[in-house]
């Protein structure tokens, strides 16, 4: 039977979860919504519905996604709330916790959520849980279409900011890591075509090695090193310019601002 999805804010997200829906082949129909013109038109040409009435889409959905700014969030709520009696519905809006959101929906089957835009190639690390309200049957809808985005898993509440900073803004992060490293191949003469497939293939090499592996990182560092080789002349330039510290600190910073989000939108 074909169930329906809808998106509220097809923005970034929301459009990369249309994308990857459409590249695993779901049965899901989604109803898309946006406030632009310019962009109900882009979500149309993505092969779904697409209005700017969020009640229309929210009473003919199953599941709702919500991925609207986190300022927003208790406006198109309250425009809603009466459409989501008994429904599911997934915020995947920063900061705004179960609490929040099960005060200003109490009849919705309420799950906060973070996921990050690689949904869009069916590789998505989506993080739930569940809200007060939440039933077995919700959370197994819920989980049943983000796995079709890439990897899910359940987790308590308190770490969801922090995922919020590492896996939501994770591949911006380690864009900027590939960008360097594939400049650094360029600065050393290599044509920055085959400069940006070397970085990515490594870097995606790697990834799939230490998942499928189950080595550390440092193992995997210890593997490549030799003595007096290139790769440590690279990694002493890398520790002595603070790469982890810089790194470690962009997380932490990233989780303070999904804190900070949440008293400026007076939240608990």
């Amino acid at each position: 039977m074909t169930r329906t999805v809808a998106v509220l804010g097809a923005g970034t997200i929301g459009s990369a979860i249309i994308k990857g829906l459409s590249r695993s082949g779901s049965e899901f129909r989604v109803i898309a919504t946006a406030k632009s013109e310019a962009t109900l038109a882009r979500v149309r040409q993505l092969g779904v519905d697409a209005t700017r009435d969020n009640v229309k889409a929210v009473e003919e959905a199953d599941l709702v996604i919500l991925t609207v700014k986190p300022y927003s969030v208790r406006e198109v709520l309250a425009e809603v709330s009466a459409a989501l009696d008994g429904k599911p519905l997934v915020s995947l809006a920063a900061a705004v916790s179960t609490r929040s959101l099960a005060s200003w929906v109490p009849r919705a089957k309420v799950i906060r959520g973070m996921t990050n835009i690689n949904v869009e190639v069916s590789e998505g690390f989506t993080t739930l849980s569940a809200g007060p309200n939440c039933d077995q049957a919700a959370r197994s809808t819920a989980e049943e279409f983000f796995r079709r985005l890439g990897h899910v898993e359940w987790v308590d509440e308190r770490y969801l900011d922090a995922l919020t900073a590492l896996s939501g803004s994770a591949p911006a992060f380690i864009a900027e890591v590939i960008d360097a490293l594939a400049l650094g191949g360029i600065a050393a003469g290599l044509p920055r075509d085959l400069a940006y497939r070397a970085t990515l293939m490594a870097m995606m090499g790697t990834s799939r090695n230490l998942l499928e592996s189950g080595r550390s990182p440092h193992q995997i560092r210890d593997m490549v090193l030799t003595p007096a080789g290139t790769t440590i002349r690279g990694v002493m330039v890398m520790q002595g310019n603070g790469l982890k510290r810089t790194l470690m600190e962009a997380v932490l910073e990233a989780a303070k601002r999904a804190s900070e989000m949440r008293e400026e939108l007076g939240l608990e």
